[in-house]
């Protein structure tokens, strides 16, 4: 990639489509409005500004001297990717205890000084805290344990 920063320039250019992909998925969601907000609302927002950003920073790029381009950490990058499949797929299913820890430990092989016991307890604390948050203070029908 050419530019002054392609580090920027890419990453940019990646929010962008990362916002077009979103707007794809949330056209057919009700807007509302800001006194009543319908489901669309918060969803083409947030879309908005990761847009907005991304066009920013890609601009930014073009300008601002910076890095260029390291080769991939696949290493790195595939455990994260792996884990976000592994959690839209077992949500449903398995529930937030399972598919949250499962989350969490498949992604921590990204880290490069993999620590357990830190993974162990980070990964314990995210789910007590999203049971917390959406079980117990939004009241949201999502599973805990798995359906069996």
């Amino acid at each position: 990639m050419r530019g002054r920063s392609a580090q920027d320039l890419v990453g940019g250019l990646a929010l962008v489509a990362l916002s077009v992909l979103a707007f794809s998925q949330i056209s057919d969601l009700d807007m509302g409005r800001a006194a009543r907000m319908g489901p669309g609302y918060f969803p083409t927002l947030l879309a908005g500004g990761v847009g907005l950003f991304g066009v920013f920073i890609a601009g930014r790029g073009l300008i601002v001297a910076g890095p260029g381009l390291d080769s991939w950490g696949w290493r790195h990058l595939l455990p994260v990717i792996v884990a976000i499949i592994f959690f839209s797929f077992a949500i449903r299913p398995l529930g937030m205890v399972v598919a949250g820890t499962g989350i969490v430990l498949i992604g921590s092989f990204a880290a490069p000084d993999l620590r357990w016991r830190e993974t162990l307890l980070f990964g314990a604390g995210l789910v007590l805290f999203t049971v917390l948050l959406f079980k117990v203070a939004l009241n949201l029908p999502l599973a805990i344990w798995p359906r069996f």
